[in-house]
């Protein structure tokens, strides 16, 4: 199914009748104008290197100014997307970096395996897969926390119900008029976690709920935001 319009808004309706993984992933490429789709793996390395070096003990700040960070390296295209599939790596490995930081028993490998994993989790897996990426970051920083295998039980099960319950949340956060947000999906997955996190016995800094209201800096970059349908807008209305 080719494509063709020079119109946002058409362009948009019409790859969102790609209902077949591969064409829709083609031609999202085409409509960035990129040669093929997943070029974003040529800097896969440098976010390993950048989440690795962190300080931040905090994770939502560790992911805030871990995005700008990158945003000032991105060198694939003209400017870095508001979305992608890096964020599936970026956020099991903040959430390991953070514990690490936090003096808990995680080191550099800990979180090299976090960022592994959650590379793992393919573009687009929100619409195609029914999981986020974002909320898998969740089930793998549990996965790494629990040393959970196939092969567990208690641990496993912790992992699957940590996923399954930050995959809900992602989903009834919603969407926008135009699709996903990972930066929401992010937010929501990050302080979910931080709970979970508490529950296992690893207390880490984090943002107040009233402190997460309206804290979206990037909104102004992205094309799908949300606006006032997503709570961490700046004008978000009760």
């Amino acid at each position: 199914m080719a494509i063709h319009s020079s119109n946002a808004d058409s362009d948009f309706e019409r790859l969102k009748k790609c209902n077949r993984y591969s064409v829709y992933r083609e031609e999202s490429a085409r409509l960035k104008a990129q040669p093929r789709p997943g070029l974003y793996e040529k800097f896969m390395p440098t976010i390993y290197s950048v989440v690795l070096g962190r300080t931040e003990k905090d994770p939502v700040i560790m992911f805030e100014n871990t995005m700008k960070d990158l945003r000032g390296m991105w060198d694939v295209t003209e400017k870095m997307p508001a979305n992608g599939p890096w964020h599936h790596a970026i956020i099991p490995g903040i959430l390991i970096a953070t514990l690490r930081n936090n003096g808990y028993r995680f080191d550099d490998e800990d979180v090299k395996e976090a960022l592994f994993r959650g590379h793992m989790v393919p573009a687009g897996a929100c619409g195609f897969l029914g999981t986020c990426g974002c909320a898998v970051g969740v089930g793998v920083a549990v996965s790494i926390v629990t040393a959970s295998t196939p092969l567990h039980d208690k641990e496993r099960s912790k992992t699957l119900a940590s996923a399954a319950e930050a995959i809900r949340r992602v989903a009834v956060g919603g969407g926008g008029p135009k699709g996903h947000c990972c930066t929401k999906s992010a937010y929501i997955a990050i302080t979910y976690a931080v709970n979970v996190l508490d529950e296992l016995g690893y207390k880490v800094p984090s943002p107040t709920p009233r402190e997460m209201v309206g804290r979206c800096k990037v909104s102004p970059l992205n094309k799908r935001c949300h606006r006032e349908r997503c709570m961490y807008f700046p004008a978000y209305l009760k």
